[in-house]
């Protein structure tokens, strides 16, 4: 249909008519001028924003003149199934002039919804494609671009033959078909491609991973070009005009540089303020060296002892990985929001020492950003939109690179595309969710190197998003470093396979990965696997005690423990564990016990850390005596350190991480506390065979890597520290593990308990998991059932089965007024009308994850309690909030006068030393 010709007069005709209307009472723009504004902003996003890696993916075998076209063309294009009777039919205004144009109506009722505009996009590209002697596949393949662009791939049953037939009407035929043809045309000839189109695209089919890199591509141009700030409907002057101006005042920041010293020494002294004298060591020296010999982009995985160093490495060698490959920018994933704020901060100093006159953009990316103080205090740039900032930190005097918070990113939807992002990991395993607009998140990563901290952190039902990722992040060719202290074999094996699959290359090098492969250790996975095994440093000696699990001896043993002051943690493996140990121990030494778990509100839980690293950190003002009692939080996000650790047994990876806040810092310690000590304890009685570990940490851990870490450290009166690590580590978690005498029953009865329940988790994670394409070349039904929106309750807790679950605000009602918690500022809050921003920012602070037995996702067919949990909170939504860009969508737990209240099966109440108690009515 392409060329000029008597048909296309009509078209024109059409095309004259509906650019004249200004209408914009149902959110319209001009398609025309909509059409060439998206092919404006596609070619500078493709100059000015894309780094070269991203664009030589997205060109593929073409040439970068092609691929740039490429993208003009899908950005132009992408609203043309705008011009049918289902879509033109929404506006009754604009169906009189355009029937007096030349398109008719069709007699029969045409019902919205049915067929979506971005469904005729499809046939439209599909069809102008195969006329001019595309296959079938090819044409598909970048229809499935421009079908996409609402964020969910095309659906078989809007644009399958059948349904075509079924709903040509709602299409438009005929006259419509040609005026979509015309306007195609008027694309491919407004960017001189038609040479491109009939030699080049017409026989040249695009991957699946550039369809969903496209699709993201196109979306943020339609995005952009859609924002009347940056392009008035009814602006004047030329539309390269237009696109300049809008442009400008968009003002992204260009892609990062990376420029780094080739001395590594240099590198970590002039990024991160070390002494002159500082030196890397073997283990940052090895990490870097293995970035530097790559040929291709590949895998990292780093172990090496908590506080070595690793995070400093992956950074640098970040650095040599976006110079050699022409990445733009990083993203590094952490466990919880406590451990990446703190890296937010660290990361914000590494990127103030980039090249000289450079601009970056950052962004923190979890539920909470909006809170932390370091990211608010960034500097905003952007002519379109402003964003409240309490207060800007005053720059470093050797500061030479500006860094951004860039309000075009910010929201959940946009945030990943920043060049760098620094976010819990249900911000990466969210790219493997089925989730609307996932291709933004896939884009976004595909132009970064990736980090992911803690990785062990991840369990079983998290690792199956987080393995299906690192499929596709090798597919996309994105260099990843992951870091641990205590990797078990196994785990390790699966990142590995996982991404040399996503890269197609096999597993039969011959190199083993299982196991206990030496420590520290370097495993690199590019065209080859290679394993380096690192020099570890200075050691130290650990001693295991062992107390059974009545109050009395935890009471006993502080006593004796504390005659000459100390600080101890007391780290209980559930919420509702530390909560009455808590209870317990107040009542004997008082004041001097301190308690946090995850379920304070935020405000609340932020004072309590901020006191105790202020307390227990590096140079803190310590205490004479203080016992904190705390769960799995003081594992990894708090630099704190304790004279002694009390600790329930716990799988033996997460041990060690508890042991890393023993003597963590050199300091003078009360003479009985000299020599790093540990006491183990949760265990009913020890002197069984097995130990009697009871109920309560099986449903955390599972009972099968409890008794296998009390089976490794039967008989230990202490631990050589690091060479214990990887010893211990490996051999807990073997798949052939050697049983003690007498407990074999057990032991294997908890093996199989744990086997089950690992699949049970694997398999409600693959219910909502996003998959490669197997078979199909095409994305059509690649996004076919379950589909959620990410960043919200619900896909937080398709990607968590933790014990935090979803979570709420917490409000008190007092007569007719709600007020705030006072650990919150007990202030009056607006419930009825919205609130202002400031009074809505701190309404936030008193946000509170749910316990695990309220959020449940259930077995796939079943009702999930998360579902019935919020359900029943978004009956009891505040009015007033829905038109608040800070509240809306906020689920909200409602106490009374008393600080209590009832959710479904469960009763709820506020205690300013307990926090958040649940407990299961009835």
């Amino acid at each position: 249909m392409s060329g000029s010709g008597g048909d296309a007069v009509l078209s024109r005709q059409v095309l004259s008519a509906w650019a004249k209307s200004d209408r914009d009472s149902d959110g319209w723009l001009s398609l025309v001028r909509h059409s060439e504004d998206t092919v404006e902003v596609a070619g500078f996003l493709w100059d000015d924003w894309l780094p070269p890696a991203t664009r030589r993916t997205l060109s593929g075998s073409m040439s970068a003149e092609q691929g740039r076209a490429l993208a003009q063309f899908l950005a132009g294009v992408h609203d043309v199934g705008k011009l049918s009777p289902a879509f033109a039919m929404q506006v009754d205004a604009l169906c009189g002039p355009m029937r007096d144009a030349g398109l008719d109506f069709p007699a029969l009722s045409v019902r919205r919804g049915v067929v979506p505009h971005a469904a005729v996009s499809f046939l439209a590209v599909q069809t102008y494609l195969t006329d001019i002697g595309a296959s079938q596949d090819v044409a598909q393949s970048y229809a499935c671009v421009v079908g996409g662009h609402h964020g969910v791939a095309p659906a078989r049953a809007v644009v399958g033959m059948s349904a075509v037939s079924q709903y040509e009407r709602h299409h438009g035929t005929g006259t419509w078909a040609r005026a979509r043809a015309e306007l195609i045309d008027h694309v491919v000839d407004r960017i001189e491609a038609r040479e491109a189109l009939a030699t080049v695209w017409a026989f040249t089919p695009l991957t699946v991973e550039q369809q969903i890199l496209w699709t993201g591509f196109v979306i943020m141009a339609d995005w952009i070009a859609s924002n009347t700030d940056l392009f008035p409907l009814s602006g004047e002057g030329s539309v390269e005009g237009r696109g300049d101006a809008g442009w400008e005042k968009l003002d992204l920041p260009a892609p990062w540089q990376a420029d780094p010293p080739a001395n590594l020494a240099d590198l970590l002294r002039q990024r991160f303020g070390l002494p002159t004298d500082a030196v890397p060591n073997a283990m940052q020296s090895a990490v870097v060296e293995a970035a530097t010999a790559m040929t291709e982009p590949g895998l990292i995985v780093v172990e090496a002892t908590m506080g070595s160093g690793k995070t400093e490495a992956a950074l640098a060698a970040a650095e040599h990985l976006a110079t050699k490959f022409g990445l733009g920018g990083v993203m590094i994933a952490l466990p919880t929001m406590a451990t990446s704020n703190a890296m937010f901060a660290r990361v914000r100093t590494w990127l103030t020492h980039q090249a000289a006159e450079s601009t970056l953009s950052l962004r923190l990316a979890h539920g909470k950003a909006h809170l932390n103080n370091d990211f608010r205090a960034l500097g905003s740039r952007s002519g379109i939109a402003h964003v409240e900032v309490d207060g800007r930190e005053a720059a470093q005097d050797d500061c030479r690179a500006e860094v951004i918070a860039h309000q075009w990113f910010q929201g959940r939807k946009r945030s990943m595309l920043s060049s760098f992002v620094v976010g819990t990991i249900d911000q990466l395993l969210f790219a493997g969710l089925k989730a609307k607009h996932v291709v933004l998140r896939h884009l976004a990563l595909a132009n970064k190197v990736v980090i992911v901290d803690e990785v062990h952190a991840a369990d079983d039902y998290m690792r199956t998003y987080l393995l299906q990722v690192l499929e596709w992040l090798g597919a996309y060719r994105v260099p990843v470093i992951m870091l641990s202290a205590t990797l078990p074999g196994e785990q390790r094996s699966q990142l590995v396979k996982a991404y040399e699959r996503g890269r197609g290359i096999g597993s039969s090098d011959g190199v083993e990965i299982s196991g206990d492969i030496g420590y520290p250790v370097v495993t690199t996975v590019s065209t080859q696997r290679t394993v380096t095994p690192v020099a570890s440093g200075i050691g130290s000696r650990v001693s295991i005690e062992r107390i059974g699990d009545e109050f009395d001896e935890l009471v006993h043993l502080l006593q004796e423990a504390l005659t000459e002051g100390g600080c101890v943690a007391v780290v209980r493996n559930t919420v509702r564990r530390a909560q009455e140990c808590a209870r317990v121990l107040r009542s004997e030494f008082g004041d001097d016990v301190v308690l946090l778990h995850s379920r304070f509100v935020a405000k609340h839980r932020a004072d309590l850390e901020r006191h105790l690293v202020d307390r227990l950190g590096r140079g803190g003002d310590r205490p004479e005596r203080l016992i904190v009692v705390a769960t799995q939080v003081i594992e990894q996000s708090l630099d704190v350190d304790f004279d002694l650790l009390v600790t329930d047994l716990a799988p033996i990876d997460l041990l060690f991480q508890r042991v890393g806040r023993l003597h963590r810092h050199q300091r003078e310690r009360p003479p009985a506390l000299r020599k790093p000590r540990i006491v183990l304890t949760g265990v009913i009685d020890w002197a069984a065979a097995p130990p009697d570990i009871g109920a309560g940490h099986a449903n955390v851990y599972g009972a099968a890597l409890l008794l296998r870490a009390a089976a490794v450290l039967e008989g230990r009166t202490s631990l050589a520290l690091p060479t214990d690590i990887p010893v211990l580590v490996q051999s807990a978690y073997a798949p052939e593990f050697p049983k003690p005498e007498g407990w074999e029953t057990e032991m294997t009865l908890a093996d199989s308990a744990y086997g089950r329940r690992v699949s049970n988790q694997r398999e409600r994670a693959s219910t909502w998991t996003l998959r490669r394409p197997s078979f199909e070349p095409v994305l059509i039904d690649w996004l076919d059932a379950n589909v959620v929106d990410a960043d919200t309750p619900r896909g937080y807790a398709r990607v968590r089965d933790s014990d935090e679950g979803i979570e709420v605000l917490i409000t008190r009602r007092v007569g007719d007024e709600v007020y705030l918690l006072p650990q919150c500022g007990g202030e009056r809050i607006e419930v009825f009308s919205e609130p202002s921003s400031a009074q809505a920012r701190r309404i936030l602070n008193s946000s509170v994850p749910l316990p695990r037995q309220m959020c449940s996702p259930g077995r796939p067919g079943e009702r999930a309690v998360i579902d019935k949990t919020i359900e029943e909170l978004e009956q009891k939504m505040y009015p007033g909030w829905e038109g608040s860009r800070w509240l809306a969508g906020e689920l909200v737990v409602q106490l009374d006068e008393n600080n209590r209240a009832t959710v479904g099966d469960f009763e709820l109440r506020y205690d300013d030393l307990e926090g958040l108690v649940v407990t299961k009515g009835g």
